[in-house]
C-alpha cells in the first residue's frame, strides 16, 4: 500500500459554498501556469467551461482545454472514471500529471477518500496526495455551527487554506489580530493534524498556489507527519464548535497490540462513519517497526514503517477527528492498551481492521 513514485497524485479540493473553491478551479482551468491537471467535478459541480477554452470536444464527459488541462464530469463511479482517464492517458488521447477532484460545496469528502483506501486496484495507477479544504474567514465559523458537511470538510483536511482573510481584517479593524487568532484556534481545535495557512484565491501567484495545494503526502501508508498548528499565527482561546472535534492520544510506553485491536474495534463499532479521520504512529510492544495508522469512515489500515533505533524513545501518537466524540471514553479505551512492561506481552500484532 506504500505510495508508488510512478503513480499519479490526486488532490481533493473541498470547501463550503462561498469559500473560493470554484474561483480557484476556474483559474486553474483558464490561466497559463505550465501544469497539466485533470480536473474531475461531479454531476452537480459548479465549474462552467467556456467554449473558447476548448481544444476539442472530447464528448460528453472529458474535454481538453487550451492551457493543457483536462476537465471531466463524473456521473457515476469515481474509480471507473479515474481508470478511464488513465486509459486515455496511456493511449495518448489526453495528457495530465495531477488530478484535482472538486466535490460540490455541500459534499462530504469522506466517500472520496474511502475510495482510495478501499480500491486497491486504483492504487496501482493513482495515489491520494491529500485533502485541501478552503475555509471562509468571514463565514466559516457560522457554516461550522449550521452544517455537518462543513464540519466534515474541515475534519478530513490534510491542509486548511483560510480564504478572505483580507476581508476579515477590514471588517474587524483594530481587533483584527485577536479575531484572526481566535478563528485559527477554532480551526485547530477541530482538526489538530492539518497544516493551516492562508491564501488569496483571486490573485495568489501560481508558485504560492501550487506550494500550498500540492505535495501534502497526507495519505502515505508508511509515514505520518504531524504539522505544528497553525503555520501563520499563534493560537488564542478556541471557541467550541458543536459536533466537530479533534482528540489526541499520546503514550510514552509501548502498547499491547491485541488490546489495541480490541480498542480500535470498539471505537469503530461506536462511531462508524462519524469517525472521519484517524492518523498516527504507534509503538507496539515486541515489534521493531513503527506502525503507521491511517483511517477514514470506519476503515482503518495499520502498516509497518521504519524500525525504531536503539535507545530511541518509542512514543505513540494517535489523532482522532470526528463528530460528537466522547473524549474521556476514547482516551480510556486507548489508555487501557498502554503497558509498563513490554516484555510481558507475547506475540503482539495488529490485525487488518475493516
Amino acid at each position: 500500500m506504500a505510495m508508488n513514485r510512478h503513480t499519479i497524485p490526486v488532490t481533493v479540493l473541498t470547501g463550503f459554498l462561498g469559500s473560493g473553491k470554484t474561483t480557484l478551479i476556474n483559474r486553474i482551468l483558464k490561466e497559463a501556469h505550465g501544469r497539466r491537471f485533470a480536473v474531475i467535478e461531479n454531476e452537480y459541480g459548479e465549474i462552467n467551461v467556456d467554449a473558447d477554452l476548448l481544444v476539442k470536444d472530447g464528448g460528453e464527459t472529458v474535454v481538453q482545454l487550451t492551457n493543457g488541462c483536462v476537465c471531466c464530469t463524473v456521473r457515476g463511479d469515481l474509480a471507473n472514471a479515474l481508470n478511464d482517464l488513465a486509459k486515455q492517458r496511456d493511449a495518448g488521447t489526453i495528457q495530465f500529471d495531477h488530478v484535482l477532484i472538486e466535490p460540490t460545496g455541500l459534499a462530504d469528502p469522506g466517500p472520496i477518500v474511502r475510495t482510495f483506501m478501499a480500491e486497491t486496484e486504483l492504487l496501482t495507477r493513482f495515489h491520494l496526495d491529500g485533502v485541501v479544504t478552503l475555509f471562509d474567514a468571514v463565514n466559516g465559523e457560522r457554516n461550522l455551527l449550521e452544517s455537518v458537511e462543513a464540519q466534515a470538510q474541515l475534519g478530513y483536511a490534510d491542509r486548511i487554506l483560510v480564504t478572505k482573510i483580507d476581508l476579515l481584517r477590514e471588517r474587524t479593524a483594530v481587533q483584527a489580530a485577536d479575531v484572526e487568532a481566535a478563528l485559527l484556534a477554532t480551526i485547530a481545535a477541530a482538526n489538530s493534524v492539518a497544516a493551516v495557512d492562508s491564501i488569496s484565491v483571486p490573485d495568489a501567484p501560481w508558485g504560492e498556489v501550487f506550494d500550498k495545494l500540492l505535495e501534502m503526502r497526507g495519505y502515505q501508508f508508511d509515514r505520518v507527519v504531524f504539522t505544528p498548528q497553525p503555520m501563520f499565527r499563534p493560537l488564542a482561546a478556541a471557541k467550541h464548535t458543536p459536533g466537530v472535534g479533534s482528540i489526541s492520544f499520546e503514550a510514552e510506553q509501548p502498547l499491547d497490540g491485541l488490546k489495541l485491536n480490541a480498542a480500535l474495534a470498539a471505537i469503530n463499532e461506536r462511531y462508524g462513519e462519524a469517525l472521519w479521520r484517524i492518523k498516527g504512529v504507534l509503538a507496539i510492544a515486541g515489534m521493531r517497526s513503527r506502525i503507521v495508522v491511517q483511517g477514514v469512515q470506519g476503515l482503518i489500515q495499520a502498516t509497518p514503517s521504519t524500525i525504531w533505533r536503539m535507545f530511541e524513545p518509542q512514543r505513540s501518537r494517535l489523532v482522532l477527528i470526528g463528530r460528537d466524540l466522547d473524549r474521556d471514553w476514547l482516551l480510556a479505551q486507548l489508555g487501557s492498551c498502554v503497558i509498563a512492561d513490554a516484555a510481558s506481552v507475547a506475540d503482539p500484532r495488529i490485525a487488518s481492521l475493516h
